[in-house]
């Protein structure tokens, strides 16, 4: 059962006004900052919401929006950065590792399940699958796809689109990633997590991990990320309250080698913002 109350680890911001404590911190110029990058929706997002499913989704599409002609330039060039860049290539290499990873099993297993965990809107999934329907449909019909995430707007959300793509067979699980009880009581072939390790202290993201590696069949791929400091976009993620906290390959393998993976693979995006982790169990 999924845990009724479970704690919203992605939400950080603490004070009840932004501009009055800028304003107490003596920092004018960043109150200025602040109401222009609003007008972005990226940015609004952002600070009305902390890191939200649609925070990362906003990137993922990658289509400016927001208020006025100057809010949408804003907001293009925040999707412009390299951080955004780094961002968005963490969910284009999801889909090349999943794919790699369902090909590399017999035609005559199925289902080949995927857990996405947190699931958020999943387009990774939903690109993938589309792909599939024209270049390998055989494949796709053999997935049995599993949702599992905190917020129940984001489940409903990824509820519809998921049934437009071609997906025959995919489950949605109302749950808290840090609690074990909360998981499908099915192995998985294929998990994937790409944004909730930002918000986890080391201890909680070495439990975290321990769940994933406990729903895992042997033989399975777990695919994550890590973000590595930018200053730039730091600046923005501090005004909206958004505390991120940031690993390198080094100290997310350290965590990762916790474990007895058969294979752990670590590789940068070319800005070096993002850490990509292909682990088999």
């Amino acid at each position: 059962m999924a845990s009724t109350e479970p704690h919203r680890k992605n939400v950080t911001r603490q004070s009840a006004s932004i501009p009055r404590k800028l304003l107490r911190e003596g920092a004018l110029h960043l109150v200025l900052l602040y109401y222009l990058v609003r007008l972005s929706d990226l940015g609004r997002e952002g600070i009305e919401h902390s890191g939200s499913f649609r925070f990362a989704d906003h990137i993922y599409r990658g289509t400016p929006s927001g208020q006025t002609r100057l809010g949408r330039w804003i907001d293009a060039r925040l999707l412009a950065t390299a951080a955004a860049q780094a961002f968005r290539r963490r969910y284009e290499q999801a889909q090349t590792v999943a794919r790699l990873a369902l090909e590399s099993f017999p035609a005559a297993i199925q289902p080949l399940r995927i857990l996405a965990v947190p699931c958020g809107i999943p387009r990774d999934i939903i690109a993938l699958s589309r792909t599939l329907q024209s270049e390998n449909p055989a494949l796709l019909s053999r997935i049995e796809y599993h949702g599992l995430d905190i917020d129940p707007r984001a489940l409903a959300v990824a509820r519809r689109l998921t049934a437009q793509c071609g997906l025959v067979s995919a489950h949605y699980h109302l749950g808290d990633a840090l609690n074990g009880n909360d998981y499908p009581t099915v192995t998985f072939d294929v998990v994937i997590s790409t944004g909730l390790g930002e918000f986890l202290s080391d201890d909680e993201l070495t439990a975290f991990y321990a769940h994933v590696f406990n729903v895992m069949a042997s033989g399975a791929t777990f695919y994550t990320s890590a973000t590595a400091r930018d200053s730039r976009s730091d600046v923005l993620l501090r005004i909206a309250e958004l505390v991120t906290i940031y690993r390198g390959r080094e100290q997310v393998e350290q965590i990762l080698r916790r474990f007895p993976w058969r294979r752990l693979v670590l590789t940068h995006d070319a800005t070096g913002l993002q850490t990509f982790v292909t682990a088999v169990k």
